[in-house]
């Protein structure tokens, strides 16, 4: 739907609910769905249309229509439209498969059955055909091909249970309901099986609804009915189209939005196609080299002017006249244009298409991005920017779910001024998480909470323990009162307290109580911490077992509860609480829970706990917990009816949203602190590690975070995104003049840091950051002190806070990557340039709107460090070669128009032109670039013996990875300075291949058949060495060969080549007629092709030489190293080899780049050694008191002898020997026949049973 269509139904609408099945006039748009692009007739213009919006593709077409004039073109038309079709046809056959499927799908969408509501009877009829105010039937399972307002449900409360994964990819059932008034609109029966639905008398209803918009969860409207009453409608009554109905029988819903009114469509906007740095560069440097090729066509236009000035009267059959020359210079320019237009290639771009991808196959294969939790591998969701994973400059990353597993353990609880839970004060932060994060986890047990809380004492007080009687009635003597004063909630004991506490705990949420298959109650919520306090509720004693539009169940102590349900207030990232308001034993209540700044600035002032609650919440943030504060409130009659009609006259206005927001701060004021909660979420598995890698590659990363500035804090400690030599500082004043004597102070501290190369980090509150980043003079400060610092930290930010500081550093040409795994990051990972969403417990938005999804974040390692950073170098040498080998070729063609009077002939056949990029030198390439890799961190182990040290030189190279990063981030093979080098190479092995060729067949050259060399033997002896110099050049080049790269150079190339060199020797009326069969006959011809590959790879070498030893790179080092460890553990004897060449390398002053893996190497076979020493002294005199006391005669009467020679034997046998931890072999030490013999006799006459019978010594 184009948009001025979508302007047209943007307007709030009112419709009647359509009983009758009478259709209305069309005022909003169908519900016939159609994504598709194309149809047989608009395919060809619209996908041609399409690839013309590349300059490439319109450059290439205006080359084929100019050569189409045979007064301007010396080419045969067909060698520029044949590749230009080629090349086309391709990207449209890709776009019609596409466009096909997107066709198939709409037709088995439209063609789908839902059931419509007739005149009280169920009708069967298609998706496409159901229009807005259509009365639906839905049963259970079905998927909702409208959006529609829920009128009534099978559950007589109105609830119903939707499932939204294909939306929003949460897959946790959402609670919806109908108004109790539309519920009683409809009565069923079943009738075989079958349910009955009919409208109860002949109401005249009629619905409103809010102008159509992309949030999910963004409705506004009301009922209207026959009497003039009209009742409010919000989300809660909305079932989008595309989810479907759970766990309720059926239900029956009007329409509010079809087609591409649903919420469904209007977020199915087009993605943004993103494009990489290098692909920007190389469209600036196609522009610098077609200003190149105009200057060369001008050049060569004046030429033949002037040649034709000079010697048409020297040349009778030149007839042409002075008023002539302006022309013929304009023919000569566009004719040289269509002989120099290889200097751009034509293929190259679909080239690039194919490379990625085949890398984004290997990303989305690669095991080591496994992720055996989630069952998932990684996934690469775009391949126009993988080059750029090779370029990240700055790393943004949530906390939970990202760095943490999101997988919540409820720690402790304070209630009142009581702390309850297990303590465990002997461990600091970093080593609690770091232990918990190092041990390898079941994925069965991958779950949203984890409950191993214990206190005996709030056992007891729960239970009615008599032991906790006195914990029990502990005096409280806390009077909560409405705001009016009229009504009093006394809480006199502990033990209401603690009631009042757990309440709160199991009604203020938004999860669905659901029972598995063993009957068991499980939890599905919009996140893991709503779950996991409610799970922690239920193993107190408090369950929820479910709840209805206007009722809530519980078991509590094993008797059922129920309480009415009467508001609800939802969690939002900017409200950062969530409130319910309840009728328990006729006393209104509200409960509220939520971030602790926020609930603690809408607390009375006379709170009794609040002191000892805050130092708690203190002590908890050291240690990286997540905390909640848990408050309540007493609302009398009076207050809750005004609040109740307050609610309604929302139905009138304009700004219900606004309004309602407004409404519940009002009323979520003057609480009463309760408690709080202290959940923990640990790290996932290498985290630390990871960042610290990421360090070591010059990549900053920034953590942004919604918890408060000390639990941040110590997360990035015990990530390492913080270490214990950073100096920090801080940003977390909220008012604007001490936040500029703050920023002055850490001004002074970053430029001592500097001159003192200490590295640092910011911590900023996301309060601070707003009044920072309003102020220009005080956002260059911070945001140059930022820049500069390792790592920065913001806490307290907003969803929208996370992409603006994405888009302050984006803002400064630095290359971004944002990752979370959220809703809440969909905005960071859509701004950032590249975003990867990981697979959480949050539901799969991030994963939707991202580049990139991997299932863990240690995986960010290899996706940026080897994936990232080989398709930077594939991609940046393949491009550089291509302009390399076309250069190559349009050199001749230039330097002969020297030798043909400037007359815009031809070098080269026109069939050698088309093929020599589409299919002769293409293909190696693709390999190349598909292939290809420097260097990698894994070293296989080939001899068994020396596997430790194999494994150890693995982790070497992998701790060295990191340094090779700083390749793409410094762009230094895609530079102008190595493009006019390589350039460069081209024009100089083009000169020697034309020149080199023209002086060898000079006029004395005779074939077989007595004729000299003409024009064509020339050029096709030309083109056959640049075939090989091209070839063999990215022979040379290629580190990593595989069965491809050889067939694609050998087979597809090569092979190719020579096959359509013999098949060209019998196309009629071309220059390469009858040529190659004298050519292959001439011993000149193959001489010259090696002399000319000769010079060329000479000259190659020496560059390279220089290169090598004046400019070596770390990779040049990397590779160095390895072909020297693998030489040395070819054969065996790798330790005598090592200290060999570390001894010769002392002797000579030297000092070479992995001499310090060798020498930790060797520093642990010499303490190897020196602990062998040691253990075979003491072996020797364990062997001599074994034997004795082996042999010893026992006294069977005095059992202190035999309870001490028995102490003395098992002594001998749990003696720990030093080598245990070096990896050593362990054999068992076996004594004689005798000694065994008399031991075991000792053991049995003394009845002493010991699981040890046998001494295990290490050798």
């Amino acid at each position: 739907m184009f948009k001025s269509d979508r302007q047209k139904y943007n307007k709030e609408r009112i419709f009647p609910i359509n009983a009758t099945g009478k259709v209305e006039s069309e005022v909003f748009p169908t519900n016939f769905i159609k994504t598709s692009k194309y149809n047989i007739v608009t395919f060809l213009p619209l996908s041609l249309l399409g690839q013309f919006r590349r300059y490439a593709n319109i450059y290439f077409l205006f080359i084929a229509i100019i050569q189409s004039f045979p007064i301007i073109s010396p080419l045969n038309p067909i060698s520029a439209i044949a590749p230009l079709v080629f090349v086309l046809g391709l990207s449209m056959i890709r776009e019609a498969m596409e466009d096909i499927s997107r066709h198939k799908s709409d037709n088995e969408v439209n063609a789908m059955e839902c059931t419509k509501i007739v005149n009280n009877k169920q009708v069967k009829t298609t998706w496409a055909d159901v229009r807005v105010g259509d009365l639906l039937f839905v049963s259970e399972n079905e998927m909702f091909p409208a959006d529609i307002i829920v009128l009534t449900s099978y559950f007589e409360s109105g609830v119903c249970y939707i499932e939204t994964s294909s939306l929003d990819g949460e897959k946790n059932l959402k609670p919806k309901s109908a108004i109790k008034e539309t519920q009683t609109l409809f009565q069923y029966k079943e009738v075989d099986s079958k349910i009955q639905m009919s409208m109860t008398g002949n109401q005249q209803l009629k619905a409103q609804g809010n102008p159509p918009t992309p949030a999910l969860g963004d409705f506004e409207g009301s009922i209207h009915f026959q009497n003039g009453s009209k009742k409010v409608l919000n989300g809660k009554q909305l079932l989008l189209r595309g989810a479907f109905l759970r766990n309720t029988k059926f239900i029956v819903g009007v329409i509010v939005y079809t087609g591409e009114d649903t919420k469904i469509m209007r977020n199915a906007e087009p993605s943004r196609i993103k494009q990489s740095t290098i692909e920007g560069v190389m469209n600036k440097l196609i522009l610098g080299i077609l200003g190149v090729q105009i200057i060369a066509c001008a050049l060569s236009a004046v030429l033949s002017s002037w040649w034709l000035y000079k010697s048409f009267s020297k040349h009778i059959y030149i007839i042409i006249s002075e008023s002539n020359y302006t022309l013929l210079s304009a023919i000569a320019f566009f004719s040289f244009f269509l002989l120099y237009n290889t200097m751009i290639p034509i293929s190259l771009v679909v080239s690039m298409e194919f490379v990625k991808v085949f890398q984004c196959y290997f990303i989305n294969k690669d095991w080591d991005m496994y992720s055996s939790k989630r069952d998932k591998f990684a996934k690469a969701q775009t391949s126009t920017i993988n080059e750029e994973l090779g370029q990240v400059e700055y790393v943004f990353s949530d906390k939970t779910g990202t760095l943490t597993c999101n997988q919540m353990e409820f720690k402790y609880c304070i209630i009142g001024d009581i702390l309850y839970g297990k303590s465990d004060k002997s461990k600091n932060m970093t080593e609690s998480i770091s232990n918990k994060n190092n041990a390898q986890q079941d994925p069965a047990q991958f779950k949203h909470s984890v409950f191993n809380f214990q206190d005996p004492i709030l056992t007891g007080i729960i239970e009615n323990s008599q032991d906790c009687q006195r914990y029990s009635d502990q005096q409280r003597k806390l009077m909560i009162q409405s705001t009016d004063k009229t009504t009093t909630l006394e809480i006199k004991t502990q033990k209401q307290l603690v009631h009042e506490y757990l309440m709160l705990l199991s009604s203020a949420h938004e999860c669905i109580a659901q029972k598995d298959k063993n009957s068991q109650i499980v939890y599905q919520g919009p996140s893991p911490d709503e779950i996991t306090l409610v799970d922690a509720a239920m193993n107190l004693g408090y369950r929820f077992e479910g709840q209805s539009a206007n009722e809530q169940e519980f078991t509590i102590k094993g008797k059922q509860k129920k309480v009415e349900l009467l508001s609800q207030f939802e969690f939002d990232s900017n409200r950062k609480r969530m409130s319910v308001i309840i009728k328990d034993n006729g006393v209104y209540k509200l409960y509220i829970k939520g971030a602790d700044s926020i609930i603690k600035a809408r607390l009375r002032p006379d709170q009794p706990f609040l002191g000892f609650i805050q130092n708690k919440l203190s002590e908890f943030s050291t240690i990286g917990l997540r905390t909640l504060l848990m408050a309540m409130k007493i609302l009398s009659e009076q207050e809750y009816l005004a609040f109740e009609r307050q609610k309604e006259a929302l139905a009138s206005s304009e700004n219900r949203e606004q309004e309602r927001e407004e409404l519940a701060n009002n009323l979520e004021k003057d609480l009463y602190l309760l408690g709080a909660t202290a959940v923990e979420d640990k790290l996932q598995d290498d985290v630390p590690e990871t960042i610290a890698d990421l360090l070591k590659a010059n990549i900053k990363v920034w953590m942004l975070t919604g918890d408060k500035l000390e639990t941040a804090e110590n997360i990035a400690k015990s990530c390492r995104l913080i270490q214990h030599d950073f100096m920090v500082m801080k940003y977390s004043e909220t008012d604007l003049n001490k936040l500029r004597v703050q920023l002055s102070e850490n001004k002074l501290t970053y430029q001592a840091c500097i001159r003192e190369r200490k590295k640092k980090s910011v911590l900023v509150e996301g309060e601070a950051l707003v009044i920072l980043t309003a102020n220009q003079q005080l956002k260059r400060e911070f945001t140059k002190m930022a820049m500069g610092c390792d790592s920065v930290v913001c806490c307290r930010v907003t969803p929208k806070q996370k992409a603006e500081v994405v888009h302050l550093v984006k803002n400064l040409n630095k290359i971004t990557l944002a990752i979370g795994d959220g809703a809440n990051d969909v905005n960071m990972i859509q701004e950032a340039h590249i975003g990867i969403g990981l697979y959480g417990n949050e539901g799969m938005r991030a994963v939707q709107s991202s580049d990139y999804a991997l299932g863990e974040f240690r995986f960010l390692w290899k996706l940026l460090l080897i994936h990232g950073n080989w398709s930077y170098i594939r991609i940046s040498e393949m491009i550089l070669y291509f302009f390399y080998k076309n250069m190559i070729f349009t050199v001749p063609q230039f330097l002969f128009s020297f030798y043909s009077a400037y007359s815009a002939q031809t070098y080269f056949d026109d069939w050698y032109i088309t093929f020599y990029n589409l299919f002769f030198t293409s293909l190696p390439l693709i390999a190349r670039a598909t292939l290809d890799r420097s260097v990698y961190y894994k070293i296989n182990v080939r001899n068994q013996d020396y596997t430790d040290i194999y494994k150890k030189s693995t982790q070497y190279l992998k701790g060295k990875f990191p340094l090779l990063y700083s390749v793409g981030q410094k762009q230094t093979i895609f530079t102008l300075s190595n493009f006019i080098f390589w350039w460069g190479q081209g024009f100089i092995h083009g000169v020697f291949v034309f020149f080199i060729t023209y002086a060898c067949f000079d006029t004395e050259f005779v074939n077989i058949e007595g004729q000299n060399a003409g024009f064509a033997t020339l050029s096709i002896t030309a083109y056959t060495a640049i075939i090989f110099i091209v070839d063999i050049k990215i022979a040379l080049y290629t580190k990593f060969w595989t069965c491809v790269n050889v067939i694609t150079l050998l087979l597809f190339s090569v092979g190719i080549y020579i096959a359509y060199f013999f098949v060209s020797n019998y196309f009629r009326g071309t220059y390469s007629e009858f040529t190659p069969i004298y050519l292959i006959q001439s011993p000149t011809f193959y001489l010259i092709i090696a002399l000319l590959n000769c010079i060329v790879f000479i000259f190659d070498l020496v560059i390279n030489a220089v290169l090598h030893e004046f400019y070596s790179t770390e990779t040049d080092k990397i590779i160095k190293w390895r072909r020297e460890f693998k030489e040395i553990a070819r054969e065996g004897n790798v330790l005598q080899k090592i200290e060999m060449m570390q001894q010769g390398k002392r002797e000579n002053g030297q000092r070479d780049w992995g001499d310090t893996f060798y020498e930790q190497i060797l520093d642990e076979r010499l303490k190897s050694e020196r602990d062998q020493n040691i253990f075979d002294e003491q072996q020797a005199i364990l062997d001599s008191k074994a034997q004795h006391y082996a042999t010893s005669p026992v006294n069977l009467d005095n059992s202190d002898q035999s309870n001490r020679q028995f102490h003395q034997r098992t002594e001998l046998q749990q003696i720990p020997h030093p080598l245990q931890n070096n990896n050593a072999k362990i054999i068992n030490y076996q004594m004689t026949k005798q000694q065994q013999q008399n031991f075991n006799n000792v053991n049995e006459d003394s009845k002493i049973n010991h699981p040890q019978q046998q001494k295990m010594y290490v050798r």
